[in-house]
């Protein structure tokens, strides 16, 4: 349950949520994974090139012991470490290379590759010491603590049976030539290592499934955490429906320079006007050209009065045009009766002699305020 506001944690995280998570060093990994993926690649590398590690190695420190050249030459120190133990070096820079990538590789799967400089400051609560022995009796370090004894049992009863099975081969080793008895105890390591490092794996994707479900846990939010980042984000529906109504309003002033290319004004006969045009060429429906309310409807109302443009009064039509039509949009298909009875008033009889009957559909009457009239009986 949300402490603050009472309800269930049901909801998936938001986009900004795990943004913030990533922001504040929640970040989704494994630390058990990780080191079973650097511990199964080391073990390949020793699996698969083992020898010729082996090889280079002692081939590069029994290089390196001999300094009596080095002495007799009088070559500088520098000089002498570089060539006898440089190889040395750059074999281990080579088996830490793959090391390396499979730990990146594997956080990258699990999180992401983060770098918070948040996780890097110090923190008061982690040096109190009453907070530390809440996270080591509380319910974390049970968990730790119960990883800890899986983890140390699985591997050390693994790591039984395996040196039992090679129990008789180990004693054996004492009857053969040491140079063989070496090989074999080394395939015989590499053998038990990555045995054991398999169990550890396992147990690291059992952690992994374990630090996914808790992060996930605690990420969730509640509805009403929801809605709270949205109205921080994108604002409240009383702003959003103010700017909305000022950026018509906007729009609306700009369009009354286009009344010069209407053909006809419907009016309301006051509070509503609606300049319509029909392009015969296009062969489309006929197109709102500028509309408004009150002083803008005023406005175009006043300019096709100049510009010598017929203004009708009829306003469930005036009405219906401007609550579904947005300015320079086609007409709905509904209106399309209504509006060619006008626009052939207008082209035909010259806007002269009596005011055609005008049929608006009962969905598309509304009264001054948009809402939908009750159809009529």
């Amino acid at each position: 349950m949300s402490e603050e506001t009472g309800q269930e944690k049901t909801e998936q995280p938001t986009g900004r949520r795990l943004e913030q998570a990533v922001e504040e060093g929640q970040i989704l990994t494994s630390r058990d994974l990780i080191m079973a993926m650097v511990l199964l690649v080391g073990c390949m590398q020793f699996y698969l090139f083992g020898r010729y590690y082996y090889q280079e190695l002692r081939n590069a420190f029994s290089f390196g012991l001999d300094f009596y050249n080095p002495l007799v030459r009088d070559l500088p120190l520098t000089h002498v470490l570089a060539d006898r133990f440089g190889s040395a070096i750059l074999l281990t820079l080579v088996f830490s290379i793959p090391i390396m990538v499979a730990a990146i590789a594997t956080q990258i799967g699990l999180g992401g590759f983060h770098f918070v400089w948040k996780n890097l400051m110090p923190k008061g609560s982690r040096l109190s010491p009453v907070n530390g022995l809440g996270r080591i009796f509380g319910t974390h370090g049970l968990i730790e603590l119960g990883k800890a004894v899986v983890k140390i049992t699985v591997v050390g009863l693994v790591g039984y049976i395996v040196l039992k099975s090679f129990l008789p081969d180990i004693l054996r080793l004492s009857l053969i030539p040491f140079e063989t008895a070496i090989e074999q105890s080394g395939d015989m390591l590499i053998l038990t290592l990555l045995i054991v490092v398999g169990a550890i794996a396992l147990i690291g994707g059992a952690d992994a499934f374990l630090q996914w479900y808790q992060h996930r846990q605690r990420l969730l939010m509640t509805r009403q955490e929801i809605k709270d980042e949205m109205k921080q984000t994108e604002g409240s529906p009383e702003v959003k429906n103010r700017i909305r109504k000022m950026q018509q309003e906007v729009s609306q002033r700009k369009s009354v320079t286009n009344v010069g290319e209407a053909q006809v004004i419907i009016v309301n006969p006051e509070h509503f006007a609606v300049a319509l045009r029909y392009d015969f060429e296009e062969g489309a429906a006929p197109k709102v050209l500028s509309k408004g309310t009150d002083k803008i409807a005023q406005n175009i109302r006043e300019k096709a009065e100049e510009l010598g443009i017929p203004v009708l009064e009829m306003p469930l039509l005036a009405r219906a045009l401007y609550y579904t039509t947005e300015i320079g949009g086609e007409i709905r298909a509904e209106l399309y009766r209504a509006v060619a009875t006008v626009l052939s008033f207008v082209l035909n009889a010259g806007a002269q002699g009596d005011m055609p009957d005008v049929d608006v559909p009962d969905e598309m009457q509304f009264d001054a305020n948009g809402r939908k009239l009750e159809k009529r009986p």
